[in-house]
């Protein structure tokens, strides 16, 4: 790691588990996708994360987020699928003693990977751990938890598609 900027951008980001990527020099990251916009954005945060195996990109829950990203110029990214996006880095935005706090409701979303690896990605066998990821995200406010924001992206995304469907 000798020569790395810590507060550099990274140059790209790998996806190691949903919503979790590593870049360059083995940090991790969180990335969230920013909601209301016309072109495609997101937040992104480095953070310890402690990472078990990297997920196979075939069994991620649907996910916005792409696998890989590369930095080109004006500070974009371009995804896997020659997408751009805009990426607001840590150090440039939101720089907020909450952020910088563990994020509260960690734990549930690790547990919901460990449960959904151990059933082979099957949603329903992990449903009481879901539900106390949903009990920890009515605790806070929105935008106190960057798992909170994706799951209830997630969620909101399951209702709509469940409605349409009737």
């Amino acid at each position: 790691m000798a020569g790395e900027d810590v507060g550099a951008p990274p140059d790209r980001l790998w996806v190691h588990q949903e919503g979790i990527y590593r870049d360059e020099y083995q940090r991790t990251w969180v990335a969230v996708v920013e909601q209301g916009t016309n072109f495609l954005r997101a937040r992104i945060q480095q953070v310890q994360v402690p990472l078990g195996d990297a997920v196979r990109p075939s069994h991620l829950l649907t996910s916005q987020l792409p696998l890989m990203w590369q930095l080109y110029p004006e500070q974009r990214y371009m995804d896997n699928n020659s997408r751009l996006w805009q990426i607001q880095h840590h150090l440039m935005v939101h720089i907020l003693l909450d952020m910088l706090q563990k994020d509260p409701c960690q734990k549930q979303a690790c547990e919901i990977q460990k449960c959904l690896q151990a059933n082979n990605y099957m949603e329903s066998k992990c449903q009481a751990v879901i539900q106390e990821l949903r009990k920890c995200c009515a605790r806070y406010p929105k935008g106190r938890s960057l798992v909170c924001s994706g799951f209830e992206k997630e969620e909101e995304e399951k209702l709509t598609l469940k409605s349409t469907s009737k």
